[in-house]
């Protein structure tokens, strides 16, 4: 919300309070001189002789019928010898002083409750708040203002947003320590293997071929790609990861990145499947978000080779973003697990575990370049089994073609007609496509 929208909110709140504040003292004032006006007429009036206020009485009831000159000026002349005089005695005057002045501290009262029940309401909140913040501000990132019912709507917002933003530090906070173990002990176990590794060549225990060399370079490459991934997540944290930007067709690069794949998945003996048609075109940097496919097609292939296949299905929703689904046939996420999928070093038991290869920055990648570009990545288990990761892209309107499919999901075939469809790779195909056109 808007500083002149919260102001506003407040103001909105505050406002007809004070209003309120005003009508009452304005009440006491004007009903206490009405009320002393008229014990102090009573009062004079029993005082005057019998004659006189009985005709008093009668040229009022007559003054009220008609309007005679005659009337009022008798009238006047009575008030005048026996009402006003008394009214300058210093008794009466005396009198009226006292009341004004209990009338005065009366809305003085008034007004100071008045003022403590606003204050308490707003200050009861805005306590909260600071309390929780001087906990923060010690390192007790848990903290949270408590939401007061009688607040202010604009003061319960700010309280919402500030649980919020301690919501965000403790999730950096626990974020950030636990990047700074997981960290140091990803660039430790490469690091010491090689070490020990280069170690044993240089004393003899180990010969000098290419194959210790290459299990070096390997160890080595695994560390730069570490730094590499962190270095993309920093750029991304902070705003500053620069795109390509550019429209490209998304079933071609979704074919290019399964093709680069095509040697594992057969090796792996998985199927592929991709329904994705050919008027998709999608705003973005091409080569980062090819990266992002990258990652999920090799997740697929190192965690879910089991259930071997692998569907991708592209479509364009009605809004006009390019929806991709990657789903695979393996054993999924833990359910309990998908708040911290893309969290950073992030592995699940079983399956996805640390010797499976990876260091956990994958989908955290993933993540980055798809936000980086306004989309959206979510994760969950598909009914039928397996993983099943989307994601939502700025797409670019395009004359559809009239024989274009839509897309949709199949079944995965079974394991026998996985394993024969996947010796068509070895020319680059990538896929199958016959097996999952469903007919229009």
């Amino acid at each position: 919300m808007g500083e002149r929208a919260t102001y506003a909110k407040l103001w909105r709140w505050i406002s007809p309070r004070m209003m309120a504040l005003a009508l009452v003292i304005v009440v006491i004032f004007e009903g206490g001189i009405w009320y002393w006006c008229e014990v102090w007429e009573q009062e004079t009036r029993a005082t005057l002789p019998p004659a006189v206020r009985a005709e008093i009485s009668m040229l009022e009831a007559q003054q009220k019928k008609a309007s005679g000159v005659g009337i009022s000026l008798r009238l006047q002349h009575l008030y005048s010898e026996y009402l006003y005089p008394r009214y300058l005695q210093q008794d009466d005057v005396q009198h009226e002083l006292l009341t004004w002045g209990a009338l005065l501290g009366l809305s003085l009262v008034v007004i100071g409750v008045g003022g403590v029940w606003l204050s308490l309401r707003m200050s009861r909140q805005l306590g909260a708040v600071a309390v929780a913040a001087g906990n923060i501000a010690k390192g007790e990132f848990s903290a949270r203002a408590d939401i007061r019912r009688d607040a202010p709507a604009a003061l319960k917002e700010l309280a919402q947003d500030f649980n919020r933003m301690a919501s965000s530090l403790e999730r950096h906070e626990r974020e950030f320590q636990a990047s700074s173990a997981a960290i140091a002990h990803e660039l430790r176990t490469p690091l010491t293997a090689a070490k020990a590794r280069l170690q044993a060549l240089m004393d003899g225990v180990l010969p000098a071929t290419s194959g210790n060399y290459g299990m070096i370079m390997g160890q080595l490459d695994q560390l730069n790609r570490l730094v590499h991934d962190l270095y993309l997540l920093s750029l991304a944290s902070a705003g500053q990861l620069e795109l390509v930007q550019g429209e490209f067709n998304v079933r071609a690069l979704v074919q290019e990145r399964i093709n680069w794949a095509a040697p594992r998945t057969v090796s792996a003996g998985m199927q592929v499947d991709l329904d994705v048609p050919d008027s998709l075109v999608v705003q973005g940097d091409r080569d980062r978000i090819g990266q992002m496919l990258t990652v999920l097609v090799d997740n697929a292939i190192r965690y879910a080779a089991s259930g071997r296949w692998l569907g991708i299905v592209g479509q364009r929703l009605a809004d006009g973003h390019i929806q991709l689904q990657v789903r695979d046939a393996g054993s999924g996420f833990p359910e309990n697990c998908l708040s911290q999928v893309c969290d950073r070093f992030w592995r699940a038991d079983g399956s996805r575990s640390r010797n499976r290869g990876g260091a956990g920055l994958g989908m955290s990648v993933a993540w980055a370049i798809c936000a980086a570009h306004g989309g959206e990545l979510s994760v969950s288990n598909h009914p039928d089994g397996g993983a099943c990761v989307t994601l939502l892209l700025p797409g670019v309107r395009v004359k559809t073609p009239a024989n274009s499919a839509r897309a949709r999901w199949l079944r995965p075939a079974s394991p026998e007609q996985s394993v024969l469809s996947t010796h068509g790779f070895g020319a680059g195909v990538g896929t199958n496509e016959s097996m999952t056109r469903s007919s229009p």
